[in-house]
């Protein structure tokens, strides 16, 4: 795993998270937030790649990212923890569905196997390019017929109450996370099969957690 191929890549997936979570929850990615996102991407990538060095780490990557995530927006985009975490989420399910289906289509119509998407930096890099360039598609498709979720305040001085539809959206995201790590622990040495797998019980929880979301915002609009 060399160092540079393997920080672009990544750098260039987590820009891709941050534009689909900015047009979902419809936060403005103007020059001042188009700097800090490059700037927290390349330190994301740096996460990343110093987590898969160490065998003891390599398995925890995902979910440590995802904590410093829900830090970052909650420190430098001033959205409190409960909305960092529904972000989040949203933004890394995205990523988990695309990247699952761009591995599987490579391997399925290129004859390239998971294996070889995995261990050859030339093609994991194309595979992240290419997911970056979906990423960016959906969050276009997403802009352009203003879809998305008004209900994330930018205030970190926000009454929450924790019951109803914040504790259904919790919940169905404990749940997913739940399934992600027994996943990740049960196909750990059978990486083909953990894409399939984890890709689809994102692909599963995305429609109900967005009608929750959505209901959610129609809540706190009324």
């Amino acid at each position: 795993m060399h160092y540079v191929p393997f920080i672009v890549g990544a750098a260039i997936e987590c820009f891709g998270v941050f534009l689909v979570m900015f047009s979902l929850f419809r936060f403005r990615l103007n020059r001042r937030a188009f700097i800090t996102v490059s700037i927290v991407a390349f330190m994301m990538s740096q996460v990343s790649y110093f987590t898969r060095l160490n065998p003891e780490t390599v398995n925890l990557s995902t979910y440590i990212q995802f904590f410093l995530y829900v830090i970052i927006l909650w420190i430098l985009f001033r959205v409190p923890i409960f909305y960092s975490i529904i972000m989040n989420f949203a933004g890394l399910s995205l990523l988990i569905v695309v990247q699952g289906v761009t591995i599987l289509a490579l391997g399925q119509y290129n004859s390239i196997s998971v294996e070889t998407i995995k261990d050859d930096e030339a093609i994991s890099v194309s595979a992240q390019l290419l997911t970056f360039i979906l990423m960016f598609v959906v969050a276009r498709i997403i802009k352009r017929f203003n879809w998305g979720f008004d209900f994330v305040p930018t205030s970190r001085r926000h009454d929450l109450e924790f019951k109803g539809t914040n504790a259904t959206l919790i919940a169905v995201i404990i749940s997913a996370i739940v399934a992600f790590m027994v996943l990740a622990y049960v196909f750990r040495n059978e990486f083909k099969d953990y894409v399939v797998y984890a890709s689809l019980v994102f692909i599963l929880t995305l429609p109900p957690f967005l009608y929750i979301a959505l209901r959610k915002d129609n809540e706190d609009a009324a």
